[in-house]
């Protein structure tokens, strides 16, 4: 056991003897919670506990697993700016409050870590006298600071709860204080580093600003695992513990380079170490770089590691080669990474690379701008090169500075600000689904689903605009789109169903309330109502075949690809299913006929398709599939297919932890059919397929497809035949009606009707002449009508007759002119050069042209002939 998890077990185990329950962190995605793109502070998975809205818990303890995108420029500058890190935590929900919190952060701090009480500075809000009383009490040897409303109040927001808070710094010694004179704890320097925060959550702030104490008082307690580990390991920051060391050391031994050789150095490793945790963690929980959202947090990371690592004098890939280091600190405290760790580096090794190649580009781009620039570079340039290439800017004042030129740094943060403010307002949403969802009642809906599709419930609060809106209900039959699954629609009928009252056209849960979204209101709708809520029985009897369907094709890849295979997101409704899954390449075509007929031989045998809510862990102990990032709470529903179910879990197809509604028997699915595998981002590729009645109609909609593209193919024969037969050549249709034998004999009559037109065009002397243009025989004649084939194939004979020189053809049609230009082979050999030669006549002419030394094509605006080829002639 390294010191960080011995660290790690006293802070769980001290608070676990006070009657904590001891909680295991969540993903670092949100889970309920479209309102944070990642958790980024202990107490988050907790809200629902702090809010009222479960009573389970009294008070519990855990180390959460954290990410913040504030200040990522300045991660590795100071000692307090991580991207990944982790918080621990107590918790209170109406339990205990200041008198027990306070002792017990003391008593953890300096008894059971032993850290000197001379170092450890206790701070109050100003007004906070309870709290400054209580810490009075204690064997404190540094006077309690009293800090402003800034540093030591939290609130949620201008109205609601809120609470004074009590801060504990540790001093790091005289050496790294500031110059100012009044530097105390709760200055922004590096010398009172802030250890733990206690938030003493008492008040609900009214609209006129007053204070009204709250019924329920809560503890919310953080405490940052790195700086705490930094402060008990006596370290000087962060980086330099076992959080951090083992990737710095492999770090230095890839790169060859000694971190501590300057400052710069030593910037770099800080950076690169801490955005290797960060890049490997997010990965392991599915998050994949891309443009948007969460991807595009990842891209930016692995981005400017990579750029911190050329710095360093390393143009190859390595930040891939680190994710072993980074699983060596965490696997014992979060397992559930180890099994991501080939598609992490196969990913981060990919968009490294891809990086590379971009970066490339990126310095072309400004060498490029650079060229038409003078003076100052414009700060919307620079942020282009920064946005699109990762282009940072330091390297585009580097570059700038070695040409003389300066660039525009506020016009460059205008434009990344601007550019915030569009993500921030993408992230948030807009519109309608915005104001149909949100502003419910959090109070939790009772799911009945599983058991039937028609249910009576009341109801507890609704938005109505219109003839649309939305509502809660006590219980419903709805499914709510989660997991991958769309939300149901179908009917809210009232109490006697008489009356439809709306028409439910989707389902969304927020936390633990199902939201309907209506259309068609056709009466009030009150709180305490009593409605039946009706779901569309045949679209649901459609979803399930694509949902029980996506568990088989998951097993299959895995059977088929290699247990490496993990799914990397899914989405079913009721005309498809689509899968994300981890592959480094292409599935082939014999693999996908595989994959496709290993899921046909579970729906011949007709498999049982059953379900059990059980803890996850045990669940994992069966070998169940679990989701990356997914986080199932304490009991999980587990969906089996096999043939002795539950009596024989091990004896089974698929187990995989699910909440969406299946099959009861795979016979129900009847048919599924593969209809397209592509690439969705590096290292992921996506399979869309179709499965019960979509597959049928899928199949029938392709045969009717089918027989149109044969009745066009046919109707295309006939036209080539009798093309070829008014030129008198002889020719015969195809005997058989396969597309495949079609578009062979289509292509063999193409071939003679080129055949056929250029012997017929061939024939043809009339204009052919042959001039002399410096010494070289030059065969010029116009053709109108003939195609590129037919020039190309007349020039080849021209140039036999011709014996040495160069012919020169051209077909006039509608305003155009195509051309070719053929040099016999000795001619071509002594350097004359047919494609320079058609590019510089075409561009004198208003066209474009290419080719090679013996032959070149091209095209331009019809001009007069005899000065074409006075032009071209002039050319030689």
């Amino acid at each position: 056991m390294t010191n960080s998890e011995r660290l790690r077990r006293q802070y769980l185990d001290f608070f676990k003897s006070r009657g904590h329950a001891v909680c295991a962190s969540t993903p670092l995605i949100p889970q309920g919670d479209p309102t944070l793109m990642f958790n980024s502070a202990g107490m988050v998975p907790f809200k629902p506990y702090f809010l009222g809205l479960k009573k389970d818990l009294s008070r519990a303890a855990s180390c959460q697993k954290c990410f913040r995108t504030t200040d990522i420029d300045r991660v590795g500058q100071t000692l307090r700016h991580l991207t990944f890190f982790e918080m621990l935590g107590n918790f209170s929900f109406g339990d205990y409050f200041k008198a027990e919190a306070i002792p017990w952060a003391w008593e953890l701090l300096t008894k059971d870590l032993s850290i000197d009480a001379k170092l450890l500075h206790p701070t109050v809000f100003k007004d906070d006298a309870e709290a400054a009383a209580l810490w009075a009490k204690l064997d404190l040897k540094n006077p309690v600071g009293r800090l402003g409303e800034d540093t030591n109040f939290w609130a949620m927001g201008p109205t609601g709860p809120c609470g004074p808070c009590s801060e504990i710094y540790f001093d790091r010694g005289p050496q790294f204080a500031c110059s100012s004179p009044s530097c105390a704890p709760g200055c922004d320097c590096d010398r009172y580093i802030e250890v733990w925060n206690l938030v003493f959550t008492q008040f609900d702030r009214q609209g006129d600003g007053s204070l009204k104490p709250l019924p329920r008082k809560n503890i919310d307690t953080g405490m940052g695992f790195e700086r705490l580990a930094f402060v008990v390991q006596g370290q000087a920051s962060p980086f330099d513990t076992d959080l951090f060391t083992p990737i710095v050391d492999r770090a230095a031994g890839i790169l060859g380079v000694e971190p501590g050789r300057s400052p710069e150095t030593a910037l770099a490793f800080r950076v690169i170490s801490d955005h290797a945790r960060a890049a490997t963690m997010l990965m392991s929980e599915g998050v994949i770089p891309s443009n948007v959202e969460r991807g595009y947090v990842l891209r930016r990371l692995i981005r400017r590691a990579v750029r911190y690592g050329q710095l360093l004098g390393c143009q190859e890939p390595f930040l891939h080669k680190l994710v072993p280091a980074v699983l060596e600190i965490f696997k014992g405290t979060y397992p559930d990474i180890v099994p991501a760790e080939s598609q992490v580096v196969s990913g981060l090794k990919m968009e490294e690379s891809r990086f590379i190649e971009t970066l490339a580009a990126g310095e072309r781009e400004l060498k490029a701008i650079l060229a038409d620039t003078s003076g100052t570079l414009p700060g919307a340039q620079a942020f282009k090169l920064y946005d699109t290439f990762g282009f940072p800017l330091e390297l585009t004042k580097e570059i700038c500075l070695q040409r003389g030129l300066k660039v525009d740094e506020e016009g460059f943060a205008k434009a990344k600000e601007e550019a915030a403010e569009v993500a921030r307002a993408s992230w948030k949403g807009s519109g309608e689904k915005d104001f149909l969802t949100e502003g419910h009642t959090a109070e939790e809906t009772k799911f009945v689903g599983y058991e039937t599709l028609e249910s009576p419930a009341i109801v507890l609060s609704h938005i109505i605009r219109g003839d649309s809106g939305s509502l809660t209900l006590s219980q419903t039959p709805f499914y709510a789109e989660s997991g991958g699954q769309i939300g149901d629609t179908g009917l809210l009928l009232s109490e006697d169903q008489k009356t439809v009252l709306a028409e439910v056209i989707d389902t969304q849960k927020r936390g633990n309330a199902v939201i309907h979204i209506l259309r068609g209101v056709a009466q009030r709708l009150e709180p305490g109502m009593k409605v039946v809520a009706k779901v569309d029985a045949a679209r649901r009897r459609r979803i399930a075949p694509h949902h029980t369907g996506t568990h088989l094709l998951n097993q299959a890849l895995r059977m088929v690809l290699g247990a490496g295979v993990r799914q990397a997101g899914s989405y079913v409704d009721d005309k498809r299913l689509r899968f994300d899954f981890t592959h480094p390449k292409a599935v082939t075509p014999e693999e996908i006929h595989r994959i496709e007929g290993i899921v046909h031989e579970e729906i011949r045998k007709s498999l049982p398709v059953e379900t059990k809510e059980m803890p996850p862990a045990e669940a994992r102990e069966h070998g169940a599939i679990t989701l990356l990032g997914e986080d199932y709470g304490t009991k999980a529903r587990a969906v089996l297919v096999g043939p002795q179910g539950w009596q024989e879990p091990h004896d089974r197809f698929s187990l995989e932890l699910c909440g969406g509604t299946h099959v009861s028997n795979t016979s129900e699915i009847e048919a599924f059919k593969i209809v397209k595998e592509a690439s969705v981002a590096a290292g992921i590729r996506r399979i869309e397929a179709v499965a019960g009645p979509a597959a049928s109609e899928w199949v029938v909609k392709k045969a009717e497809a089918h027989k149109a593209l044969l009745a066009g193919l046919v109707a295309k024969q006939d036209g080539l035949l009798k093309e070829l037969r008014a030129l008198g050549a002889q020719a015969e249709p195809c005997a058989m009606r396969e597309e495949a034998a079609l578009r062979a004999h289509l292509k063999h009559l193409e071939h003679l009707l080129t055949g056929a037109k250029a012997k017929k065009l061939s024939g043809t002397t009339e204009g052919r002449k042959v001039l002399e243009a410096k010494g070289i025989k030059l065969c010029v004649q116009q053709l109108p009508g003939a195609d590129p084939k037919s020039l190309r194939g007349i020039s080849d004979q021209l140039k036999s007759e011709l014996g040495s020189g160069a012919v020169f053809l051209a077909a006039p049609h509608a305003g155009k002119i195509s051309f070719v230009l053929a040099a016999t082979p000795d001619l071509a050999g002594k350097g004359f050069d047919a494609g320079s030669l058609a590019k510089r006549f075409a561009a004198a002419h208003g066209g474009s042209a290419g080719g090679r030394a013996d032959f070149a094509q091209g095209g331009l605006p019809e001009a007069d002939w005899d000065g074409l080829v006075k032009s071209l002639a002039g050319l030689f």
